[in-house]
């Protein structure tokens, strides 16, 4: 009783200013609990309706789930399930609801001017980053029309990427002979260097940088060559590269480009289906196809960073069809490489005891081809220094097994060098990013990164 009396006092001291908590009593508890009570008893069904409308919601939108560490490729074949027969504008909007990190590459070409204009209008532009690499070799008017498009959407987050070494105007030149009068290829591939330098190298350094969970190319089926069969949907080493236009036509594309009166190339007008560098890009003639114009000295139709997968995956299927083995590869030597397969890759990678060297390549690759005596080299020093143990994957040959996805490997060009570090608990890989590929630079990078703590 003398207590209740103290704070029945205390309480009482408050000045007439005090700001003062009142503690609730039982009374004041049982009454809000009360409440309650009688809301969910009188609006029972409408919280039963808005329960089942956010469980159906959860069971329809593909969610972020999907996007961990690493993107399975059962979970891929399910996405493109779903989406099928879904608008451009859908799957945008799924997209940038559903992918960290949503990425837009583009060359501002007719696709990816169409791509643009809908992301401004549905409201997503400024959400998304946009990506265009400038292999520094463009012509005149595509850089005045990169300047229209950036004063029609100022919305637009747009990063560039250049080449990272500087390089002479004339090094496109060096990776052709002359052949009969006329400039041909010395390899079955586009130009080694050059590509790499301008083209692959700029987006797998994006690609890296800004770590997306998917990104946003214009390509269409109608483009025909590698891209026939293109889905809406891929897996790209863990990523999901998504083709909202996947079943545009070149008509579907102009007739929205002219409709809403959306900016575009100017060369277009003077007969360039497809814009490229200027030094090997010309007009398509009538009959061509729509990237027929694109290197035009290489006679090739994709500039490395889309293709090389597309044609392994034709191959296969081509092979399966006729229940053929894939034995049209040239063999490219390598006496002191260990071999890695889908079989053995858990066993000679995954539980290596030692650091490796690995090689990931196709001998489909004309990259790969040149590349190969100076890898052979390479793994024979390796084997000589006790550095490192080398190995190489075929590729063509072996599809990269999930276990080797799951420990965070990821193959974006051929080929791809990576210094596997065996550490207590996983493996801490370093991927080769130097454009030179010498015999000295790649070893010097081998002997400086083994230096470096594994962290």
């Amino acid at each position: 009783m003398e207590t209740m009396k103290r704070r029945e006092a205390s309480h009482g001291s408050a000045g007439c200013g005090a700001d003062t908590e009142k503690v609730p009593g039982p009374e004041l508890k049982q009454l809000e609990l009360g409440s309650v009570g009688s809301f969910v008893r009188n609006h029972r069904k409408k919280i039963f309706l808005i329960f089942l409308c956010l469980c159906t919601l959860l069971a329809v939108q593909p969610s972020s789930r999907w996007f961990g560490a690493e993107l399975r490729e059962d979970r891929t074949s399910k996405l493109q399930a779903e989406l099928k027969g879904k608008t451009a504008e859908q799957i945008l909007q799924w997209a940038a609801e559903t992918v960290p990190g949503l990425v837009q590459f583009s060359s501002f070409g007719p696709s990816g001017m169409v791509i643009l204009d809908l992301l401004d209008r549905l409201g997503l532009l400024e959400e998304t980053r946009i990506v265009t690499i400038d292999t520094l070799h463009l012509f005149p008017e595509s850089y005045e029309h990169l300047q229209n498009v950036t004063r029609r959407y100022p919305k637009m987050k747009l990063q560039t990427f250049y080449p990272k070494e500087m390089h002479g105007m004339t090094l496109w030149k060096d990776d052709f002979q002359k052949t009969s009068g006329k400039l041909s290829l010395k390899f079955s591939e586009m130009p080694a260097e050059y590509s790499y330098l301008t083209k692959v190298e700029p987006t797998l350094r994006a690609l890296q940088q800004l770590a997306p969970g998917g990104w946003i190319t214009g390509r269409r089926r109608s483009q025909g060559e590698l891209r026939s069969h293109l889905p809406v949907v891929e897996n790209d080493a863990g990523r999901l590269k998504i083709n909202p236009l996947a079943y545009w036509t070149w008509e579907d594309v102009w007739q929205y480009l002219h409709t809403h009166e959306v900016p575009y190339n100017v060369l277009h007008d003077r007969g360039y289906s497809s814009v490229g560098d200027v030094m090997n890009t010309r007009p398509t003639k009538p009959g061509e196809g729509e990237r027929a114009g694109r290197f035009e000295l290489s006679q090739e139709t994709e500039c490395g960073m889309h293709t090389h997968l597309a044609r392994i995956a034709k191959k296969r299927a081509e092979s399966a069809s006729k229940r053929a083995e894939l034995d049209d590869a040239p063999h490219l030597p390598c006496d002191t490489c260990v071999e890695v397969n889908k079989q053995n890759f858990e066993e000679v990678v995954l539980k290596t005891k030692q650091d490796m060297l690995l090689e990931f390549y196709s001998p489909m690759c004309g990259h790969c081809t040149h590349f190969a005596p100076t890898y052979a080299t390479i793994a024979h020093e390796l084997s000589i220094s006790g550095d490192a143990l080398p190995a190489r994957m075929d590729l063509y040959h072996n599809q990269v097994p999930q276990s080797a996805k799951d420990a965070g490997f990821e193959i974006h060009a051929f080929p791809t060098l990576i210094l596997v570090r065996p550490m207590q608990k996983k493996l801490k890989l370093v991927t080769y990013h130097r454009w030179r590929r010498d015999v000295k630079t790649v070893l010097d990078w081998v002997k400086e990164e083994l230096t470096k703590p594994l962290t």
